[in-house]
């Protein structure tokens, strides 16, 4: 069998092989964030392998085997190619599971009401200072009437400078 043919009968195979393996690394990264369906989907790649894996070596045996063993290889060949078939078909079906499998939903704000969870034991609110949006009319404890403390919080209105406007107008 020449290079060129056998390039040509592999090529095929063996970039299946590099998709699938890519696959399963790019899945696993993402294990995390995808739950179950990601689970699913390295299961299917991973039989979808074992059947690429097969044809590879079946495309790579089949002529010495024929030649080594006679006609009487020839009824082990589509058995062989039969169970790669079922690889193919699990793996198929597992990558489509996962891809209309449920995925947990990622984590956002609790929903509020009776099917609220409760939160782990021992876990606290976090305790945060009351602050009044809008200052309150009327006296404040400990103010002085024309006395300002500090900045008051929000947008204040520009104050012009000590000592007269110096534009040079």
């Amino acid at each position: 069998m020449s290079f060129l043919t056998l390039l040509t009968n592999l090529l095929p195979t063996l970039l299946t092989v590099l998709l699938i393996a890519v696959g399963i690394v790019v899945i696993g990264m993402n294990r995390r964030h995808v739950g179950r369906a990601a689970t699913l989907g390295m299961s299917g790649c991973g039989l979808l392998l074992i059947g690429a894996l097969i044809n590879l070596v079946l495309s790579l045996l089949t002529q010495s085997l024929i030649e080594s063993y006679g006609s009487s290889m020839m009824a082990v060949l589509p058995f062989a190619y039969l169970i790669s078939s079922l690889f193919h078909l699990a793996g198929i079906g597992l990558l489509i599971w996962a891809v209309v499998a449920r995925r947990s939903a990622p984590r956002q704000a609790q929903p509020q009401g009776p099917g609220r969870q409760q939160p782990p034991a021992g876990w606290q609110q976090p305790q945060q200072p009351y602050h009044q949006p809008y200052p309150q009319p009327g006296p404040q404890p400990g103010h002085q009437p024309g006395h300002q403390a500090g900045p008051q919080a929000g947008w204040q209105a520009p104050q012009p400078p000590p000592g007269g406007d110096q534009s040079g107008y």
